[in-house]
C-alpha cells in the first residue's frame, strides 16, 4: 500500500528567468539550482510568453530584466498577468533602486532583486513570494 501524498507539497518551485543577458541569467540559474529551484532560462521575451501561454501552471515566479532590446518588462508582465494574473513577478535588474521602485509603481511586479544576483536578498524575496523549496520537499515527507 502506498502512502498518501500532498501533490503540492512534492513539486518543485519553478522560476523561469527571462534576461537577454546570458551571463547574468546562468549565474542566476546556477545559484538558484542550488539551492533547490528549478530554474529554466529564456533569451527572448516573446518566446517565453509563447511557452508560458501553452502551460500557464509551468512557472511559479518570473525573475525578469527590466531592460531588453525586443519588448521591456512592463509588457512582458502586462502579458504574463493577462495569462494568470497570480504568476509571481521579480523585477532583475541593475538599476538603482529608486528607479526599481519607480518601476514597480507602473507595472504589477511584486518585488526586485539586484544585478548582478545577490544571493541573500534574491533568496530571501523568492523565499518570501514563493517557499522554500526544502520545506516543500520535507512536508512530503512527514
Amino acid at each position: 500500500m502506498s502512502e498518501p501524498t500532498n501533490e503540492g507539497a512534492q513539486r518543485d518551485i519553478r522560476i523561469l528567468v527571462i534576461d537577454d543577458d546570458n551571463v547574468n541569467s546562468a549565474l542566476a540559474k546556477g545559484v538558484l539550482q542550488r539551492h533547490g529551484y528549478t530554474v529554466e532560462i529564456s533569451s527572448k521575451p516573446m518566446r517565453a510568453l509563447e511557452k508560458f501561454a501553452q502551460d500557464i501552471d509551468c512557472t511559479d515566479l518570473v525573475l525578469l530584466d527590466y531592460f531588453m532590446p525586443t519588448l521591456d518588462s512592463g509588457q512582458t508582465v502586462q502579458h504574463l498577468r493577462k495569462l494568470r494574473s497570480d504568476i509571481k513577478v521579480v523585477l532583475f535588474s541593475g538599476a538603482e533602486e529608486m528607479h526599481l521602485r519607480q518601476i514597480m509603481k507602473q507595472h504589477p511586479i511584486d518585488a526586485f532583486v539586484h544585478k548582478p544576483l545577490r544571493i541573500d536578498e534574491a533568496l530571501a524575496v523568492i523565499h518570501k513570494l514563493v517557499g522554500d523549496p526544502s520545506a516543500h520537499t520535507l512536508t512530503a515527507r512527514a
